[in-house]
């Protein structure tokens, strides 16, 4: 049989090579200019571009900085929404389509700038996205919205025929896919190291393990009280704690749904397997809503799989049906060891779209719905520039309403039913 993980330590793959960075405890200054609740990607982000600025900024974190999803996620970059350009076409028009995903490509872009500017050596790859089909319908669907993003947005693409698609991945559960160049990927762990490296260049200040516990404001500031008795003032307050919001501001909370995505990191492979298995090294991802995604490890030496998302269970059981799913796909892996599973705190949004705005002055940027790497670099610049006053760029997605259910207080009781219902819609009926 093979060895499967069987400690309950949530420790990503990625903190092998990135361990998360050891701070010391430090005392609340009395006043700063801006802070931060959250210290991912989006508030790393807007911090150095703040701090470089000449403001004075502080980062805080209920956890170690940077323990949370974006250094835990797939590392994918890319410039996809979990709705179609022809949804938004059908539903918005044309011009609307048009906007939101050219601002998806300005997020794609901010990543490698970012990664540019700052120096980061994180592993980023353009080795293209791989989108497969779980029917024949969904491949006539990829094809169709793949020459509307074509036509309207120049977005190259290559139509992958099931009796072809092997040279693409050692799998024969697909019904074809769809090639995307561009795509690109990433190490997340590494990313957020050479962000947070920036930050503190910049003179950043850190302060992790103090859980903001309540926010008030008073006299034209926010008031903001740790867990330990501490508190501080501050002119502004941006929460970039997406699925880490919690009971902190209950107007967010009401409006972010949000649910574990689960991965696991096979051993190391022969590089002749791994040849055979996943040639073009490219990410992979399929058309459903509850999607299955995988891709190699930066270094070409293990599988990375991420499905089952919304799941509520445990680490060890995750390991074991996780497992069973990749080996489905990719038959060639039965008898493979597992070293690693980890889970990650994502949210949704009630309509499925990424929001940024202020309400009552408090600034937020969160409901990234599986684009949390270029969104949240994109609007983390985004922020900075409204915090600045420079109003240099605009977002289809900036103070738009934010939608909530009756009686929803963030509790998410229903997501295992939803992913579920989406699992059906999807036809997805894999063993478990």
């Amino acid at each position: 049989m093979p060895r499967l993980p069987t400690s309950t330590e949530d420790k990503p793959y990625w903190w092998r090579a990135a361990p998360r960075p050891a701070l010391p405890q430090a005392s609340l200054s009395p006043r700063i200019d801006i802070a931060i609740i959250g210290s991912g990607i989006t508030g790393l982000v807007a911090a150095i571009h703040l701090a470089q600025a000449g403001r004075q900024v502080a980062i805080f974190d209920q956890g170690d900085i940077g323990s949370g999803a974006s250094s835990r996620n797939a590392g994918f970059v890319g410039r996809t929404l979990k709705y179609s350009f022809g949804d938004l076409q059908t539903k918005h028009g044309t011009p609307h389509a048009v906007a939101v995903y050219r601002e998806m490509q300005q997020a794609f872009d901010a990543v490698a700038e970012t990664i540019a500017a700052f120096n980061i050596d994180c592993d980023y790859q353009t080795h293209g996205r791989l989108v497969l089909a779980n029917t024949p319908k969904h491949y006539d669907d990829i094809i169709a919205e793949y020459r509307l993003r074509q036509q309207h947005l120049g977005n190259a693409f290559e139509a992958v025929a099931k009796n072809d698609l092997r040279r693409e991945i050692a799998s024969d559960r697909y019904h074809g896919g769809v090639v995307v160049p561009d795509m690109a990927a990433l190490h997340p762990g590494k990313y957020h190291q050479g962000l947070f490296k920036a930050a503190q260049a910049a003179g950043v200040a850190f302060y992790p393990r103090t859980p903001i516990i309540s926010l008030r404001r008073a006299d034209a500031v926010w008031r903001l009280g740790a867990a330990d008795g501490a508190t501080t003032e501050a002119r502004h307050v941006l929460l970039a704690t997406n699925g880490y919001s919690g009971r902190l501001f209950p107007w967010l909370q009401r409006r972010l749904i949000p649910f574990d995505a689960w991965m696991i990191a096979t051993a190391e492979l022969d590089p002749a397997l791994m040849a055979k298995l996943l040639p073009a090294h490219r990410t992979y991802i399929d058309n459903n809503m509850n999607i299955d995604f995988l891709r190699r490890s930066p270094d070409g030496k293990r599988v990375l799989f991420g499905g089952k998302t919304g799941t509520k269970s445990t680490l060890p059981i995750m390991a074991r049906r996780l497992a069973g799913e990749l080996r489905a796909i990719l038959p060639d892996l039965a008898g493979t060891d597992i070293d690693d599973v980890w889970t990650g705190r994502c949210a949704a949004t009630f309509d499925l779209l990424p929001h940024l705005g202020q309400i009552e002055g408090l600034h937020y940027a969160v409901g990234y719905c599986f684009a949390g790497v270029p969104m949240g670099t994109h609007f983390g610049r985004l922020i900075a520039n409204r915090l600045l006053g420079t109003g240099q760029r605009q977002s289809v997605f900036a103070d738009k309403p934010f939608p909530t259910m009756p009686l929803y207080t963030g509790n998410t009781w229903f997501v295992p039913a939803m992913m579920r219902y989406y699992d059906w819609k999807d036809g997805k009926r894999h063993a478990a």
